[in-house]
């Protein structure tokens, strides 16, 4: 990990979904994280998609060079976050349920 790599993916929670916070994706922007979910959803199943017509450099491209990575990261780092608000208890965990 670089040393001026950001580990924080929870850009803002959200009070009525506290386990849909808004995420910081690093050189995309932010998005909800159910948002983010169905998106790597949708990627994998075009990456399949790809991979059915023989478009293998397209397969990894996007594995190696798009996003997908990075989404993925996100997302799990997101729910470590999560993870550790609900541990430290109080106001701030309600509604956030164990991984």
């Amino acid at each position: 990990m670089k040393i001026n790599e950001i580990n924080e993916a929870i850009h803002q929670m959200n009070p009525e979904e506290p386990m849909n916070p808004e995420v910081l994706i690093q050189g995309y922007g932010t998005l909800n994280l159910k948002q983010l979910e169905t998106k790597v959803s949708r990627m994998f199943s075009e990456l399949a998609e790809r991979a059915k017509r023989g478009d293998w450099e397209g397969v990894e491209y996007n594995l190696n060079k798009g996003l997908v990575q990075e989404f993925i990261k996100t997302i799990n780092v997101a729910y470590d976050e999560l993870e550790q608000k609900r541990k430290r208890g109080g106001k701030n965990s309600r509604g956030i349920n164990q991984r």
